[in-house]
C-alpha cells in the first residue's frame, strides 16, 4: 500500500470540467485522470505519463497544492491539524496596551482601543475575523487615525478658503 502524505484535498468543479474536456466521455480515460488527481492529492505522487496527462495535470497541480495547504492550516476545505498551529490568541490587558503604546510612542488611546475591541469580541473586519496579533491592530489603528487627521486638515483648509 502507498504511503499517504495528505489527509485529503478539495475537489473543484473545474477539475471535472478539465477531465471531461480531455476524456470526451471515455470512462476509462476519465478514471485515469481521476487517478492522476487523487494520487497527487493524497500520496503526493505525480503519475501523469502522456503529454495530454501532463498538460492536464499541470492545469490543476497548483490548485491541489493550495487545497492541501489550506486543509493542513485549517482554512477552507478542512479542519486542519490544530496541534501544530500557532499559539492561541490571548487578549491583552489595558496595562499591556498602555505599555506597548508608550514603548512605540503611539498616539493611540489605549483605553479607547481596549474598550472598542473588548466590546466587539476581539475580532476585526466585516467577516469578524478573530484577531491574531493585537499589536498589529494598534499599528493599524494609528495609521487610520493619521489618515483621518490628514483628511480633516485638508477639509478644514478648504473651509478656510471659502
Amino acid at each position: 500500500m502507498k504511503k499517504q502524505v495528505n489527509d485529503g484535498f478539495k475537489m473543484w468543479a473545474n477539475y471535472l470540467e478539465a477531465i471531461d474536456n480531455y476524456t470526451k466521455n471515455d470512462d476509462e480515460k476519465f478514471g485515469r485522470f481521476m487517478r492522476i488527481i487523487c494520487y497527487y492529492g493524497i500520496y503526493g505522487e505525480e503519475i501523469a505519463e502522456t503529454e495530454i496527462e501532463k498538460f492536464f495535470f499541470t492545469s490543476v497541480k497548483k490548485s491541489i497544492d493550495a487545497s492541501v495547504t489550506n486543509i493542513k492550516n485549517g482554512k477552507k476545505g478542512g479542519a486542519g491539524n490544530t496541534a501544530d498551529s500557532t499559539e492561541k490568541f490571548v487578549k491583552p490587558t489595558l496595562e499591556e496596551i498602555k505599555a506597548y503604546c508608550e514603548e512605540t510612542k503611539s498616539r493611540v488611546n489605549p483605553a479607547e482601543f481596549f474598550d472598542y475591541y473588548t466590546r466587539n469580541g476581539w475580532v476585526y473586519g466585516k467577516n469578524k475575523t478573530p484577531i491574531k496579533d493585537w499589536k498589529a491592530c494598534v499599528r493599524t489603528w494609528e495609521r487610520n487615525e493619521r489618515k483621518n487627521d490628514t483628511q480633516d486638515t485638508v477639509h478644514n483648509k478648504g473651509d478656510d478658503v471659502l
